[in-house]
């Protein structure tokens, strides 16, 4: 017992030196007149905790001294791993975008199935920006002022009810109110869809920025489009580093839609808000000048991207450095548009002859569906610009598979007779019978499974020391990487701007762009410097219309149908779209009359 009560007398002295002893047990740092208001380190003086401290821990005990800063560092480290495992968008099976793979070129193409992620995404601040428009003297602005705040964003935008629009309805069952249930649970995506991905899958480039830039301004497109940008961002295994909303619109509800759009997803930005709103396209391209970056420009009302589509674009714009901008292959073009007529892309459709809906409103894409268009109902001699819409919602019907039907179509009857306008401004441009023929085709070529009917160019090889951007702003291929297998040289004829990759030092050199951005940047500048505009065949989106083709293609069923496409092959079931619209009149539901 007395030997007891000198251990614990002994203990008692040795812990009181300690406490008293400040030189090697307290952190004391002389703070200078910039850090005042930082607290000093400082560990507890209170001997509880050090008696707690001394207590003994059994053997068995993994850890013998509690450590905060390791807890948290595991808990940090924890929450790291669950995110990176239940990312949204991330594929459950290795797909053509993944980024940590071999990139050797495969010779034959194989089948994926375009895949839907199964999770939430992370809500977050908006992030809009505000720049100072480049001068036509400067070469060394940077994107960096599109990365300043401009404001931040607060509630939730709320969608207006669907009220009657002499412009817009729906062929999908809705009620009496617009709305309509929408089940994840029980969609199947039965999509598949040949890739040219390189073997092993697509792997992002080392030491690049890839950027797309939305020019927007009507919400009904980028409702669609935003799963395929989700899709193809680079925390998805995609190519998107970021995606920025060029603001073009002062429309009150499209500019709180996408606030609250780019308020959930961190990759997603506003850009040239307060700058370039009702002003020519031009001033958006002030943005788009930073070094060792891509930025690909993407128009609103692009519908439909193919899953390889980006990387591969991306891949030909660094394989081909001498070309000033590559775009992808636009179905509804003028230009390629006729090109996929003559490689067999383009398929004999006509627009239902019915003056009013004979079959049920739903949600589908898949064109064989409806009848063939009835063989005593075809008119051979008719003017392409005399084509109307039958009915609101009405769609287009197959009228065989025989391309000699071709002749009876808006596009065959283009090419028989193509008049003395440009290609670019000709009846390809303004007929919108010609822009919906082309999107059905899409459709059944998406359906059999045959989108190599588009691959129409071949690889072209510029002689060396052809002009280049400047080497130290761009970043170099492997030569035996993927891109520039199938590409078409424009001749330095004008193209639809739709959906381009171009370097940002190519950009910050030729500014200011001029206010008709699409000539100038297929066209004047590749002729003023010498370098072409191309464009890869075997990148192939789909672009809505041209607004000589609006009112005639707002009244068909396609936007339905690229909705009703991106649902099922794309986007993720916590992101499925609904119409924005009543349903189309005279349209009945299965079961029931039309509202």
């Amino acid at each position: 017992m007395k030997q007891r009560e000198e251990d614990i007398e002994s203990s008692a002295q040795l812990l009181s030196k300690e406490t008293q002893s400040s030189s090697s047990e307290e952190f004391e740092y002389e703070e200078s007149e910039h850090s005042q208001n930082w607290p000093t380190p400082q560990r507890s003086e209170n001997p509880i905790w050090r008696r707690l401290q001394s207590l003994p821990i059994p053997n068995w005990v993994p850890a013998r001294k509690f450590n905060l800063r390791y807890f948290i560092f595991g808990v940090v480290v924890s929450l790291v791993i669950t995110l990176f495992i239940f990312n949204p968008y991330s594929p459950s099976k290795p797909t053509q975008h993944q980024t940590d793979v071999d990139v050797a070129l495969t010779t034959t193409p194989t089948t994926i199935t375009a895949s839907a992620s199964t999770s939430t995404s992370t809500s977050t601040t908006v992030l809009s920006h505000d720049a100072t428009s480049a001068a036509s003297s400067t070469s060394t602005q940077t994107s960096e002022k599109a990365h300043e705040s401009e404001s931040s964003h607060t509630g939730s935008y709320k969608r207006p009810k669907p009220s009657d629009n002499p412009k817009f309805c729906t062929t999908w069952p809705v009620d009496e109110k617009g709305e309509y249930g929408l089940q994840p649970a029980d969609r199947i995506n039965k999509v598949k869809l040949d890739s040219i991905a390189p073997q092993g899958g697509w792997k992002k480039p080392a030491g690049i920025k890839v950027i797309g830039m939305v020019f927007y301004g009507r919400k009904r497109y980028v409702d669609i489009l935003d799963c395929y940008l989700q899709q193809n961002l680079a925390s998805n295994g995609g190519y998107f580093d970021e995606v920025w909303f060029m603001a073009h619109t002062k429309d009150e509800d499209d500019v709180a839609w996408v606030e609250d759009l780019v308020s959930k997803t961190p990759e997603y930005k506003v850009v040239g808000k307060g700058d370039c709103e009702g002003k020519k396209y031009s001033c958006m391209w002030n943005y788009a000048v930073e070094d060792k970056t891509i930025y690909v420009k993407i128009d609103d009302d692009i519908v439909w991207i193919h899953p390889d589509a980006i990387p591969q674009l991306v891949h030909t714009r660094i394989a081909l450095p001498h070309p000033y901008a590559i775009s992808s292959n636009l179905v509804n073009s003028p230009v390629t548009g006729m090109e996929q007529y003559h490689y067999g892309a383009i398929h004999p459709f006509l627009p239902d002859p019915s003056s009013k809906p004979t079959f049920h409103a739903t949600e589908s894409w898949r064109v064989s569906e409806k009848k063939k268009y009835p063989a005593d109902e075809l008119v051979e001699d008719y003017d392409i610009f005399d084509i109307t819409a039958p009915y609101r919602g009405h769609p287009w019907l197959l009228i065989s598979d025989d391309h000699y039907d071709l002749l009876k179509t808006p596009m065959g009857k283009y090419d028989q007779h193509r008049g003395s306008d440009p290609i670019a401004f000709g009846a390809a441009w303004k007929s919108w019978g010609i822009g919906a023929q082309q999107q059905y085709s899409l459709l059944y070529n998406l359906e059999q499974n045959k989108m190599q009917r588009y691959f129409f160019g071949r690889s072209i090889r510029y002689p060396e020391g052809s002009s280049t951007p400047n080497a130290s702003a761009i970043v170099h291929g492997d030569v035996n990487g993927p891109g520039g297998e199938q590409t078409y040289d424009t001749g330095f004829n004008r193209y639809n701007l739709n959906f381009c990759a171009v370097w940002g030092s190519d950009i910050r050199d030729q500014l200011p762009i001029a206010e008709d951005d699409e000539q100038d940047i297929t066209s004047d500048i590749p002729r003023r410097i010498g370098r072409p505009f191309l464009i890869d065949t075997r990148s192939v989106v789909a672009h809505f219309s041209f607004f000589t083709q609006q009112d005639g293609i707002s009244k068909s069923d396609l936007l339905d149908r690229w909705r009703a496409y991106a649902n099922e092959a794309v986007c993720a079931p916590n992101n499925l779209k609904k119409p924005w619209d009543l349903m189309c009149p005279n349209f009945r539901v299965d079961g029931g009359l039309g509202w």
